[in-house]
């Protein structure tokens, strides 16, 4: 699906506005109240200035100095001390009007941007297995970790900072108006400048940060490759050449990082040299309006600092805004995997808030799965394969071919065959990992969803997953306590936890850890044997009607294969298991075993007609 990485180009989509759009809509009364109050506040602050030329010109006398002008007749009758209270209190005011919008903005904003990070989460843990093979997890993990911490940078705190800015803007040109409008036309042009200047840079710096966004997740994909085939790598004495590889990809990164910094530097500094020539500039024009009487020497006052204020807010601005366009990179690399399509039959939860065209689960449905009504049916359920056909993906071939055979409910069903002949394939079209090219797969008759339309013998496809109980010969752990690793479906009590680790041996373990025991990523902290067992007990928790057994035996000690054999005829005795063994051994008390062969049934019966035959080909 992904084999590159993404590249962006021209201008964002419309899907990117959406999103923003759908993370802030919440939020917007209060976001447009708060920012009312930061506006208020940057004008009392500012307004200090005007304050000081009307305090100026109240010091000189028009009749003798020209340049003077009686101050409006508010400020007309105060003196030195009342100008001086007077812009105290407007600063305390403008300061807690200021800190009230900072707070309140940066905290809707971070709320508002987290809503990007749980929706993107929601849809791309659904996405196909297709996708989840062809693109890396470092890949993956760039974009919920550097794209997203550079979304959250600004927009989680930070863009209230932006509105300052622009609240700054909006109050200088209020007050300058106030103070004289001939000052308005040079206030424009250093804006209009500016924004030329902005304009002239801008793909320039897009481009280099989408290329310095699309070039960290190859060596962060990289070094997590290594680091997961550590030990290989060292066996085989492999250390040089991924090094050297890594090397190149940070070299890579670098080379973008530096282009990026060089770009975002150079506009700095041609904003800079705009700044320092409307600064004389203004002084000139200062000057010959004065001599013309047009304005006043507390207006120049005024003006002088408001447009050297403006040129330095409006440098302040555009870098702002550049690091704005920097956050919207990282929007539109999330907006990427928001938008794409999840794994067909699958429904994004109810609780989700963006209105995307993905399919979404209804109140009811959620409850119809957590109460798991296919699981009340019976204690065991048959699955059928009719003239079922799986690939993986289009252009890959078949590795299953018209396969037409029934599990009757309670049946204890193996399947062997050679490597390559279909084994875990089976498995994964049961499950529905991937869309079936031919045929169907049902369980009590009933097939998962795959669109909206009602049918009896369709249920949704967690509900059809739920009635599937798996273990895998390579057990499957997370991060989390004990109790984290048992219950995945659903909640138990304590007593029924620890009674299914009574059945499978690990009580004393138990009793003496706890059902708070840290397990480390993977079960790194147990062993092979303990991992295996706590998927058992993690089925047994689980209680569905269908047990799935892929090689459980093929790596543990004895003892722990002693224990999954008696599961097999004891703990999941009345359930429908699948069994898929290396050890022929462990069939032998199978109702029937299907011989697969190149994705085709080779032989379907009894253990006593088929084992024979397939030992006999294995010689």
């Amino acid at each position: 699906m992904r084999k590159q990485e993404s590249q962006f180009t021209g201008k964002y989509s419309k899907t990117v506005f959406q999103t923003l759009w759908f993370a802030y809509r919440p939020y917007l009364p209060t976001v447009a109240f708060v920012s009312v109050l930061g506006l208020i506040g940057r004008i009392l602050l500012l307004g200090n200035a005007n304050v000081v030329g009307y305090w100026v010109d109240s010091l000189c006398n028009p009749d003798l100095e020209s340049g003077c002008r009686v101050p409006p007749a508010f400020f007309a009758t105060m003196n030195s001390s009342d100008f001086i209270l007077f812009m105290l209190g407007i600063s305390t005011l403008g300061f807690c009007l200021i800190f009230a919008f900072r707070v309140l903005f940066s905290r809707l904003s971070a709320q508002a941007v987290s809503q990007i990070y749980d929706e993107t989460t929601y849809r791309t843990s659904r996405q196909p297995m297709s996708f989840f093979d062809q693109t890396p997890t470092g890949r993956i993990v760039t974009r919920f970790s550097s794209d997203y911490g550079n979304v959250f940078r600004l927009f989680g705190g930070p863009l209230a900072e932006l509105f300052s800015i622009c609240f700054d803007l909006i109050a200088m040109f209020l007050l300058i108006a106030l103070a004289s409008p001939f000052y308005l036309p040079i206030l424009f042009l250093v804006g209009a400048l500016d924004y030329a200047i902005y304009r002239f840079n801008l793909p320039r710096m897009r481009e280099a940060r989408r290329d310095l966004s699309a070039s960290r997740s190859p060596s962060i994909a990289h070094f997590a490759e290594t680091a997961q085939g550590a030990s290989s790598i060292r066996t085989f004495l492999k250390q040089r050449s991924f090094s050297q590889r890594f090397l190149e990809l940070d070299r890579s990164y670098l080379k973008h990082r530096m282009t990026t910094t060089t770009r975002v530097l150079g506009f700095s500094f041609q904003i800079n040299c705009m700044t320092a020539l409307f600064l004389l500039g203004t002084g000139a024009a200062a000057y010959f309006l004065l001599q013309a009487g047009h304005v006043t020497v507390g207006s120049i006052g005024v003006a002088f600092s408001f447009v050297a204020l403006s040129g330095n807010t409006t440098q302040m601005f555009f870098e702002w805004m550049t690091q704005f366009d920097d956050a919207m990179v990282g929007v539109e690399r999330l907006d990427d995997y928001l938008q794409s399509p999840i794994e067909p039959g699958s429904k994004i939860p109810e609780a989700s808030r963006f209105p995307t065209p993905h399919p979404k689960r209804t109140l009811t449905e959620t409850l119809e799965i957590q109460q798991g009504k296919m699981l009340q049916h019976s204690g065991a359920a048959s699955v059928h394969f009719d003239q079922v056909s799986f690939q993986y993906r289009p252009e890959l071939p078949m590795v299953l071919k018209h396969l037409n055979f029934e599990i009757s409910a309670g049946e204890k069903f193996g399947i062997i065959g050679r490597t390559g002949s279909g084994k875990s394939s089976l498995i994964q079209a049961l499950f529905y990992m991937y869309p079936l090219s031919e045929g169907r797969i049902s369980i009590n008759q009933m097939a998962p969803k795959w669109n909206d339309a009602p049918s009896p013998k369709t249920l949704d496809l967690e509900i059809y997953r739920k009635s599937l109980a798996y273990i895998p010969q390579d057990p499957t752990l997370f991060r989390g306590t004990l109790r984290d690793n048992l219950e995945v479906m659903s909640s138990h009590t304590d007593e029924e936890l620890y009674f299914a680790l009574q059945k499978v041996g690990l009580s004393e373990w138990a009793n003496e850890s706890g059902l708070r025991h840290p397990i480390e990523e993977k079960g790194r902290n147990l062993s092979l044997g303990e991992r295996q067992l706590l998927c058992m007990a993690r089925c047994l928790l689980q209680d569905a009607p269908v047990v799935v057994m892929d090689e459980a035996t093929s790596s543990i000690d004895p003892q722990s294969e002693e224990i999954l054999v008696k599961a097999t005829e004891e703990f999941f005795k009345g359930k429908t298991q699948i069994l898929i063994a290396h050890r022929l051994s462990t069939l032998l008390h199978c109702d029937r075993i299907l011989w697969l062969q190149n994705g085709q049934i080779k032989m379907l019966g009894k253990p006593s007609d088929v084992l024979p035959v397939f030992q006999k080909s294995e010689l």
